[in-house]
Order: structure tokens, then sequence, then C-alpha cells
């Protein structure tokens, strides 16, 4: 996949999502309008999509249902390019609206999953609630 030239940062999503600073939330809608009917490309990397459901769900007790609903209309946005893909994001937001661990956790296992990967780590308990194939180093 060729990256777009643009990739979003968390601020931008936060502002989208909260309408809390209105100059910003209008140029963040603005943005995202175009992103989701293709007239832009943005990438979103694994990096912001931790540090957005994080924001959201600790700094702002948003809770697990709202943030996975309204994050996975925004990542299906025809102008929204992510790595991996799109899937993993999506799936990892549905597993995060059920469960109660961290999203860095849930990304982990579902890219382990869908790669017939293991996870080296030391966290059995999460990790065996997601049945990914985990072991300890």
């Amino acid at each position: 996949m060729k990256l777009p030239k643009k990739i979003i940062d968390a601020n931008v999503i936060l502002r989208f999502f909260l309408e809390d600073d209105t100059g910003q939330f209008l140029k963040a809608k603005a943005f995202m309008q175009k992103l989701e009917t293709a007239q832009e490309e943005a990438l979103i990397t694994e990096i912001v999509f931790a540090e957005v459901v994080w924001v959201l769900s600790k700094v702002y007790n948003i809770p697990r249902r709202e943030i996975s609903d309204k994050f996975s209309g925004v990542i299906n946005y025809k102008g929204i390019k992510t790595s991996p893909d799109k899937k993993l994001f999506i799936e990892s937001l549905k597993l995060y609206a059920e469960h109660s661990m961290d999203i860095q956790d849930i990304f982990l296992a579902v890219v382990a999953r869908n790669n017939d990967c293991s996870i080296v780590t030391f966290d059995r308990t999460d990790f065996k609630k997601l049945h990914c194939s985990y072991e300890e180093p």
C-alpha cells in the first residue's frame, strides 16, 4: 500500500469527536468530511489509534461502546488509510467495547490471531480471554 501524503494526529480526531474547541472542531470537521468522501486521503497510525482511544476513555470517561462506534465510523471513511489493514482496527474496536482490557493488548491479540502468530507475554489472563496464542519468553 502506498501511504497517503497526510498523516492524522490524534488531536484532530479528538477535536472532531469532542467538539470542545469551536475553531479547531470546525477545521477538523471540514477535513473529516473530505476524508469521508475520499476528496482527501490520510493515514491513521497504530500509535494515533491507541492514543485517541486512551484519551477518550481515561481523560474524558467516554464509554467503550461509544468510542467503538464513533471511531469505527471514522476508520471506515473512504479516504482513511491504516497500516495494518482497517479490518484489524475495526475488530479491535469491537472487542474493546466488549472487554475491559487496554486497546494496546486487544490490538496485539487481533494482529496475532489474523496472522497466526503468538504473543510473547507475562500477561496470560487478558490474552486468554481473547482466544489468541500466547507464550512466556
